[in-house]
């Protein structure tokens, strides 16, 4: 177990040990309702929206409203990525780079003659672990590509004037919402200008589609009904 955690803490595992752990934090902040759902409602392409258009808050790059993040994921949609929720993409591709860094450390790198000869193969290993990651992360998401364009919904139906409810801090660059459909449900991205207006739960009533920063401005349901 030393071992282990002290490869794992060294280059060039570490590196990759860091952003695992970030990976993680925050999925398990997003489970519990935490952090806004900006990453996890991205998708790579446009090909994967999750409920057929703006209702789901998806920041597509298809889309154009990320274009400088386009060329980052272009080897990744050529390789049957789009679709996929660029976190998940993320979460993978991070993990076996990982593991692709950590097997490089216990049988390659350790064995090398003198410190500066280590120190540029671990830095060798780390670009070369997330060259090797792209494509064996895309076979190993490809069926998952497969199930989400299988889960499809036909084109979403009108959503303004429609109740949700809060899942995560709103203010005017970042919030979240979920409202029933009737199947899945929705994850919609919301805003308010005032961000200590709503709390985790609160019920509020979309007003006005912000094609900009593709969410949705509202107001409290009390509001809305002129209580």
């Amino acid at each position: 177990m030393g071992e282990f955690l002290t490869t794992i803490f060294s280059l060039p595992t570490a590196f990759y040990t860091v952003l695992l752990g970030v990976v993680i934090g925050y999925w398990l902040l997003s489970a519990l309702g935490l952090v806004g759902g900006e990453m996890i409602d991205g998708w790579i392409g446009g090909d994967g929206h999750g409920h057929g258009g703006p209702g789901l808050g998806d920041h597509t790059l298809a889309d154009g409203a990320h274009h400088h993040q386009q060329g980052l994921f272009d080897p990744l949609m050529r390789l049957g990525l789009g679709g996929i929720p660029v976190t998940v993409v993320l979460s993978v591709l991070i993990g076996v780079s990982w593991a692709l860094t950590y097997l490089a450390d216990v049988y390659l790198l350790r064995h090398l003659p003198g410190v500066v000869a280590q120190i540029v193969g671990g830095v060798a290993a780390i670009l070369v672990a997330f060259a090797l990651a792209i494509p064996v992360s895309a076979l190993a998401l490809r069926p998952l590509r497969r199930l989400l364009r299988k889960m499809q919904p036909g084109p979403a139906r009108p959503i303004l004037g429609q109740v949700a409810v809060v899942r995560s801090p709103v203010n005017a660059v970042t919030g979240t919402a979920s409202m029933e459909d009737g199947g899945a449900g929705l994850i919609l991205q919301i805003r308010d200008d005032d961000p200590a207006r709503f709390q985790r739960g609160d019920r509020v009533v979309l007003i006005e589609y912000l094609e900009g920063q593709n969410a949705y401005r509202v107001v409290s349901e009390d509001e809305f009904r002129g209580a």
